[in-house]
């Protein structure tokens, strides 16, 4: 490592990793949902069946974002909302098949967008760049794939 890259202000380095977002952010999303609607499609994957409320801070958005999202989610006919059986107050949210089916779509054109933003880097830069994000993300974890992934609640 050459001493420029040793002595980058963390300043610079948030500019830089900003510049990246924005990068990914233009490359990621579907046609049919915005990367807003499958991160929370995602997430519904992994734990179907939770409140408006719980799923606020695992998206990292505002609850008025989340009900936006809620919203086109509902009349696209992804998601249904039910009341819970054994506590009527509360409404659960539950991912459809065909919530399903586009979480899929999104899940596999974010891999592919991923895959193509680091196309500019040698194979081995980016294992090294994965595993070095691997790290920061989950530092108790041994990074052990190369492959980009979306994560459901992570931020950068």
């Amino acid at each position: 490592m050459d001493d420029a890259a040793r002595t980058i202000s963390p300043a610079a380095l948030y500019e830089r990793l900003e510049q990246v977002y924005r990068l990914l952010c233009g490359k990621v999303g579907s046609r049919s949902i915005g990367s807003g609607q499958g991160r929370y499609l995602q997430l519904l994957l992994s734990r179907d069946g939770l409140t408006q409320a719980e799923l606020v801070p695992l998206l990292g958005v505002s609850p008025s974002t989340a009900s936006e999202l809620t919203d086109k989610l509902l009349a696209a006919g992804h998601i249904v909302r039910e009341k819970d059986a054994a506590d009527k107050r509360r409404v659960l949210i539950f991912i459809t098949d065909s919530g399903r089916e586009a979480a899929e779509a999104f899940r596999q054109e974010s891999a592919g967008a991923l895959r193509d933003a680091f196309d500019v880097l040698p194979a081995d830069s980016q294992a090294q760049f994965f595993a070095l994000l691997g790290n920061l993300l989950e530092p108790d974890k041994p990074c052990e794939t190369a492959e980009p992934m979306i994560r459901p609640g992570k931020r950068i």
